[in-house]
């Protein structure tokens, strides 16, 4: 389906319950994939109950830029082939926000209060290991951090590691350079992807809502 095509769908019919129908709006489409204005408010209200994050217009731009990024990771995951996740690995990721949530009734007023099903949310999670993953393995196995950065980190920061030897940080400050160099990777990954793709924003809010 073209670009013109996914633009021109402009509105699209859910159910909202069996009595009521709900519009919902595409708010972005992404290469051949549209974000919808559902899809923005789930995330924004995920994001919220499991980061305690606030609300407000700057946050659902934030949100929706961070959706349209993983959309495009995704469809590199998808295209390349390099990882994968199994039905274990998601019910795996289900269990473990499951024992975070603490209750079952926690968990499904979890899903209650952000509009999921247990299927969507399945979903979702797959969608975000399957990024993770991507990225490990697109970014991480060659962001690797030598001895000699870790030493230089170690000699130039002495108030951080004040009283500590080299060998009881080295651990802890190549995590951390990692960490920073995977960052930057994918920052600049991303910005290469986002400057080949098609990305069009409409307007999130109406009428200045």
């Amino acid at each position: 389906m073209g670009a013109a095509v996914i633009m021109a769908c402009l509105c699209i019919l859910i159910a909202a319950t069996s009595h009521a129908v709900l519009l919902d709006r595409v708010v972005a489409a992404v290469n051949n994939d549209v974000i919808t204005l559902s899809e923005l408010q789930q995330a924004v209200a995920f994001n919220a109950a499991i980061g305690g994050k606030g609300s407000g217009s700057r946050l659902e731009m934030e949100t929706l830029q961070g959706i349209i990024n993983r959309r495009l990771l995704l469809q590199e995951a998808y295209r390349l082939k390099v990882a994968e996740v199994s039905e274990q690995d998601i019910a795996a990721e289900v269990v473990r926000l499951r024992e975070r949530l603490g209750t079952e009734a926690s968990f499904q007023e979890f899903l209650a209060r952000i509009g999921l099903t247990e299927a969507q949310l399945e979903k979702l999670l797959g969608e975000r290991l399957l990024v993770e993953r991507f990225v490990e393995k697109k970014i991480g196995l060659f962001a690797r951090v030598n001895r000699d950065d870790v030493q230089a980190y170690f000699r130039e920061h002495p108030d951080e590691f004040r009283d500590m030897r080299f060998t009881e940080v080295q651990k802890q400050i190549t995590a951390r350079l990692s960490e920073q160099k995977v960052s930057q990777q994918l920052d600049q990954y991303v910005d290469e992807l986002r400057s080949r793709a098609f990305i069009r924003i409409n307007a999130v809010r109406e009428d200045g809502q």
